[in-house]
This record gives C-alpha cells, structure tokens and sequence, in this order.
C-alpha cells in the first residue's frame, strides 16, 4: 500500500501528492483559462464595464458562501468528495454559458460555478497541509503554486485562440473537457485515514480564527493585495482593448511564468528564513507592476506588468498560506483555508465589482488606488505581524 502521508525528503512528493498536482494543474487551467476571454465575451453580448465586473464579483462572493459549508465538509474528513463535486460542476458549468437566457441566467450560471472553486481549494490546500509538516510546508505549498502557474502559463493563451479561431462555442467546450480530464487522477486519489472531529471541535475552530493574530491579520494582508487581482481580472482585458493590445495572453503568460517561479523560490526561502522576511519585499513588486499601468501603451509594458505582479503576487499567495498553516492544529486546517481564502475571494470580489465607475473614468486612478490598497497590506504585515 502506497504510504498517504509525507514528511520530509524522499517522502516530500507522494503518490497523493503528485495526483493532487495533477488535478490542480488541470484544475487551474479550467478557471484561468476564462480570464482574458469572458470579459470579453460579456461585450460581445452587449455588456459593459459594470457588467463584467458584476458577474467576475458575483463568481468570487459565491464562492466565499460556499466555503462555509464545503470547510465544515473538509473538516470531516470528506476532502475527496469535494474533489469530485468541484470536478462535476467545472466540467458542466462551461457548457451553461452557450445558453442565452438573459443575464440573470449568467449570475446563476456564476454562482453556479463558483461552487467549483470552493470545493477545490478548501478540499485540496486542506490535504496539501494534512501531507506535510511546518519544516516543508513552504516547498509543497510552492509546488502548489507552480502547478497554478503552469495552467495560467498555457491555458489563458490556448483560450484566447480557440475563441478567436473556432468561436465561444468551442472555446466553453474544451474548458469542459479540461474538467473531464481530471476523473482518472481523482478515482485513484487516497485520502489521509484519520480521525474525525466532532462539531464542537469545528466551532471552536472557526471561532480562533478570528482571535488568532497571525490568521487574521495575513489574511486581512491577502485581501487587500487580491482587490487588485481582481479589478486586473475585470478591466485589465478592457484597458488593452481600448489601446489596441488585442493579444492579452502574454501577459497571462508573463505572470504565470513569474507566480510559478516567485511560488517556488518563496516557499523555500520562507522555510529557511522565515514567513514574514520572506514575503515582504514582494509587497513592493506589485506596487510596481500597478504603477506601470498607468502609463501602458505596448506590449513591452504589459509583458512588464505581468511580470513583476506575477512575481510579487505568487510569492505573497504562497508565503502567507504557508504561515496560517503552520499556526493552526490539524484539527482547524480547513477552517483556516476557508477563512484565508474568503479572503481572497471577497478581496476579488470587491475590486472587481466596486471599481466599475473609475474604471470607465479613468484606468490610471484605477490602479494608482489598487497600488495604495497594496501597500496598506504591506503596512499591516509590517505593523501588526508578530515577527518570530
């Protein structure tokens, strides 16, 4: 029998681990694939910069819902049937887009498929961290990163040119069928024998989160570096559009390359000199890369941009998750990844919703405020985190 768990060396990549790699590359690939696509399709139909902002926003608050319910699941112990679940709803949400009904149909086909990321990573950075311990924790976390930077570093291109060859038709097909991909991975994935914990355990659970300095304040930190992700999700595909810069998937290209690599090196640097040195100076990256958004105009620039904020989001993502989990019992590590990333989500949400009016006012206040939201998460890990 194949052993579930890994510690460290020769045991750091397990049978289970490298099947969970897999399913995330290819999961990955199914929502990365839609970023510089669907805004656009949202215009081809007849929306507007407050409409593909709505349905990005209502794609990542209906995910932060669903976390709450799919934590207490994860909680006990049923992180593989949230794989499958999460693998059902990606490959037969795409085929719901090609169905008109009007745009309420389109929030519930968002909500809808929202359920599939929650699913996914409360199911899959649970297990990630129930296979490894606090001294490779860093490293696997960052293996989990790269496998997000792989998918962003193809998948956004290859969609871009399926819908613009062969149409929306077949582009919303073959991220279904990236969904279908993932099945033989999943049957043959084990989960971790262990105990299961009692409803009195998970309340409390959820409860520290909210007393625990080093859980809340990393992942208040995360939530305002994700507002910007989020309105670069949103507007950044418009922004291009409107400067004539048609190719937007080498800036896709850009930033996975740069997240899988600052993912990595991250995550072993965190594991020698610690979380918070670690992941500081890629505070500063993003700040970077959103001022030079203000004055785009080729594509050198945004090839630029997509560097420095892959680089600097990548190693941030992957440092602060790695820290919530290595201040947090075995017994609260899915309430821990719901919390932390309902605050990604909601920071999403929020700068891809919220931001619609300066957007259509202005690109360059758009990012000069992104780029102050940024730095005050910088402030409260400098301010508030504990430095040992």
């Amino acid at each position: 029998m194949i052993e579930s768990k890994t510690a460290t060396g020769n045991c750091l990549l397990s049978y289970n681990i490298l099947l969970l790699l897999v399913n995330s590359t290819l999961f990955f690939a199914t929502q990365n694939v839609m970023l510089p696509v669907f805004p656009v399709y949202i215009m081809s139909i007849g929306g507007t910069e407050r409409t593909v902002g709505l349905l990005v926003g209502v794609f990542s608050l209906s995910a932060v819902v669903f976390r709450v319910y799919f934590a207490k699941l994860a909680q006990r112990r049923q992180g593989k049937y949230l794989l499958g679940l999460a693998i059902f709803i990606c490959s037969t949400a795409p085929l719901l887009y090609l169905v008109d009904l009007g745009w309420w149909y389109l929030v519930l086909v968002r909500v809808y498929h929202a359920a599939s990321l929650s699913a996914f990573i409360t199911a899959s950075q649970t297990l990630l961290a129930d296979l490894s311990t606090e001294q490779n924790r860093g490293r696997l976390f960052g293996y989990y990163n790269a496998a997000s930077g792989v998918a962003m570093a193809v998948s956004p291109s290859l969609g871009n040119l399926v819908a613009v060859r062969w149409g929306y038709g077949a582009f919303f097909a073959s991220v279904a069928m990236l969904g279908f991909a993932m099945i033989p991975a999943q049957l043959l994935l084990r989960e971790p024998q262990t105990t299961p914990l009692g409803a009195d355990q998970v309340a409390a659970s959820i409860s520290n989160m909210f007393k625990d300095r080093w859980i809340w304040t990393s992942s208040v930190s995360l939530f305002f570096v994700t507002m910007s992700i989020g309105a670069l999700a949103s507007f950044l595909p418009l922004q291009a559009l409107a400067l004539g810069l048609s190719e937007m998937g080498i800036y896709y290209t850009a930033f996975s390359l740069m997240f899988l690599m600052s993912g990595f090196i991250s995550g072993l640097l965190s594991d020698k000199y610690g979380r918070k040195r670690a992941v500081l100076p890629f505070f500063i990256l993003v700040v970077l890369g959103l001022a030079l958004l203000i004055p785009l105009s080729n594509y050198v620039g945004l090839v630029l941009v997509g560097l420095l904020i892959g680089s600097g989001f990548g190693a941030i993502n992957t440092v602060l998750l790695a820290l919530v989990m290595d201040k947090t019992s075995p017994g609260g590590r899915s309430q821990a990844v719901s919390f932390f990333n309902n605050h990604f989500d909601l920071g999403f949400s929020t700068g891809a919703m919220l931001f619609g009016s300066i957007a259509a006012h202005s690109f360059g206040l758009l990012w000069a405020v992104m780029a102050g939201l940024t730095m005050l998460g910088f402030a409260l890990l400098v301010f508030l985190l504990p430095s040992s």
